[in-house]
């Protein structure tokens, strides 16, 4: 707390360390015109500093995809549309519930931030997604392999960062509705933003409401209890100041969506506060960040018609609700000859606990006892560039405290060094070597309930060691005057990999799953092909293989594990017809065990105000069931075809 309370008054003390009052206006414009640099740099693909946020490093280009780009890609929702993306996969468990997995790596391995501060939705749940609105997004970030070290120790499985939408290019308002259809769930989705900037500020207020129905099965039938609903509404403000930019944000959104395959619901609630200073002082470039977040999660063994009596307790079969109050300041400067240098520290305090206001009662024993977990970091990264490649050396320590009934404490230290060579002007080789480690989380330590959702009994282990994670990884990147290839190559080997497993036994007739932990190796490869002709300009083809193999001490496999995918993409964009502008036409061919999959895309803008995105997902209504649904155990296959109509009216 002590460090949250430091993080505030370094921010307002920022305008006494940095303004200049004979050159107020002077420096105001030149605020304006780094904000509006930042803005434009987001059209680059490949960056060496998150868009947005050059104090945090990478030791690769990262993945960035726009969100234009995003929905041209045959999918449901921009999250399940990152899949098109080498190595990145989901554990989907119907009604909307999507968790990521990068590289075989998931739940608390994998961190997302959202307007710079990092979201905690419980993802230690197997049957637990993320929920960020569709609104407000610019583009997201995918990051991988030894570059998550400046994110925290626990994200060494990849960071998913979404970036907010920009503050407009112009001084004025412009506003946005949104309107899709979805043929698979007779659902329906309405989103609306309006945003306005001057010479000195900006601001935004979006919101959106997302209903589907009970999704349709291949052959007709509709799978029972999987229809869910959707809303969010969100704030953001800054303001542009002589010594510097303050920018916030506050986010709410709501998830009530059917258990599949029994007679229960969950409802979830996030609501996130963020604020974060930009400035100068001297040749450093400081930025002070403060988050808070609420996530609160129930579940229900009712249908959601049977709502208690006037004066009667509400009967809850899980009520969870975590607290977590992070705040970090980074420190990051360019130097002549070629070096960089950046400082952060970072801290959080995490508080899980069932809110007992007197008109609830709970079903069974709190799943997770009242528990909480406090932590402080440090890190460093140096980059130096030499002559035709460069280097780059990084660490970091955290000081973690866990607290149930007594405290445990760990030390958790990191360190990554990397390096590349540009062997020719279009090829590339980066080589990098990263060890983290990671403390379990409360879940792991401290279940022992029924994980209503899941429909069995969890029992944590308070003797589980910190996870010890060494990354060797290695790419080559060809770009040719017509496209681009890049091949990487990875293994990551885990000491005490922590993951939950049936035991063989039962409780009151629910099956127990215990948290444990095992040595784990995983070996993988990715390669990727992106073709743009010179001589038609309109046409490109992509091709993305990802294969993973992860296996624990006895050469089993481990569970969750994605299975080798090829895609291939054909499309044809930027195409324009008389009035018709932005036209673009994709088909994509998924390939892995699972089964072979057809989707497809087109759209355009039909003015300078209406545009029209159009999909279709399965398009020959193919049966499968996924090696990464939850859905597998009850034999209950995806959805069938499912076609997607967007329509977006700017003004």
């Amino acid at each position: 707390m002590t460090t949250a309370i430091l993080v505030l008054i370094f921010s307002w003390a920022a305008p006494v360390l940095g303004q200049d009052a004979h050159v107020e206006e002077a420096l105001e414009d030149s605020v304006w015109t780094a904000l509006e640099a930042r803005i434009n740099a987001l059209g680059v693909a490949e960056v060496q500093a998150s868009p947005l946020n050059p104090s945090r490093p990478k030791m690769k280009p990262s993945e960035v995809l726009q969100a234009t780009a995003l929905d041209q890609i045959p999918a449901t929702s921009r999250i399940e549309a990152l899949t098109a993306l080498p190595g990145v996969d989901m554990v989907s468990n119907g009604a909307g519930t999507l968790r990521p997995v990068i590289r075989g790596l998931s739940g608390l391995r994998v961190a997302t931030l959202f307007n710079g501060a990092r979201i905690e939705s419980q993802a230690w749940g197997e049957y637990h997604g993320i929920y960020l609105p569709e609104e407000g997004v610019q583009a997201v970030e995918v990051i991988r392999g030894p570059a998550t070290l400046a994110y925290g120790s626990d994200a060494y499985g990849g960071v998913l960062n979404f970036i907010p939408k920009a503050p407009a290019a112009e001084q004025g308002r412009e506003n946005r509705i949104g309107l899709s259809g979805f043929s698979a769930t007779d659902g329906w989705q309405v989103t609306a933003a309006t945003e306005k900037r001057s010479k000195t500020t900006f601001h935004s207020f979006r919101g959106g409401f997302k209903e589907q129905g009970d999704y349709r099965l291949p052959n007709g039938d509709h799978v029972q209890n999987s229809a869910y609903q959707q809303f969010f509404g969100q704030g953001s403000f800054g303001y542009i100041r002589p010594w510097g930019v303050i920018e916030g944000a506050y986010s709410s959104a709501y998830n009530t969506a059917g258990l599949i395959g029994y007679d229960g619901y969950q409802q979830t609630g996030d609501h996130l506060v963020t604020t974060s200073t930009r400035f100068s002082l001297g040749d450093w470039q400081v930025t002070p960040r403060i988050s808070y977040q609420l996530n609160h999660r129930k579940e229900f063994d009712r249908i959601q018609e049977d709502q208690p009596g006037e004066g009667e307790l509400e009967l809850l079969a899980l009520d969870i609700s975590l607290r977590t109050l992070r705040w970090e300041t980074i420190l990051h400067r360019e130097q002549s000859g070629g070096w960089s240098t950046t400082f952060g520290v970072q801290g959080f305090q995490a508080n899980s606990q069932f809110d007992d206001d007197g008109t609830v009662e709970l079903l069974f024993t709190p799943l997770i006892p009242t528990s909480s977990a406090t932590e402080n970091s440090a890190f460093a990264v140096f980059d130096r560039a030499i002559g035709q490649g460069g280097v780059q050396v990084s660490g970091r320590s955290d000081y973690r405290i866990t607290t149930e009934d007594a405290p445990r404490t760990d030390w958790l230290n990191s360190l990554a060094a990397g390096a590349h060579w540009d062997l020719s002007e279009a090829t590339t080789l980066r080589m990098s070597v990263a060890r983290n480690e990671r403390a379990p989380g409360l879940a792991e330590l401290y279940s022992q309930g029924v994980h209503y959702c899941a429909y069995r009994f969890e029992s944590g282990n308070r003797a589980l060691q910190k996870e010890q994670s060494f990354n060797v990884e290695s790419s080559l990147e060809w770009k040719p005057e017509w496209g681009r290839f890049e091949v990487a190559l990875y293994q990551n080997t885990i000491a005490n990999y922590v993951y939950i497993r049936p035991s063989g036994e039962a409780v009151d007739g629910w099956q127990v799953y215990t948290w444990e932990a095992t040595d784990a190796q995983f070996n993988g490869g990715e390669a990727s092909l992106q073709v743009r002709p010179a001589d038609w300009k309109h046409l490109h083809a992509d091709a993305v293989f990802s294969l993973v193999d992860a296996r624990d001490r006895n050469g089993e496999a481990l569970p969750l594990i994605p299975p080798a995918t090829f895609r291939s993409t054909v499309g044809w964009a930027n195409g324009s017809a008389g009035r018709l502008n932005g036209l673009f036409a994709n088909v994509v061919w998924n390939h892995n065990r699972d089964a072979s999959l057809l989707h497809a895309a087109a759209g355009g803008e039909l003015s300078d105000v209406l545009a029209v995105n159009l999909s279709v997902q399965n398009l020959l209504n193919t049966e499968f069931i996924p090696t990464m649904s939850m859905l597998r155990e009850l034999n209950i296959a995806e959805p069938g075809r499912n076609v997607r109509v967007q329509l977006v009216w700017k003004f």
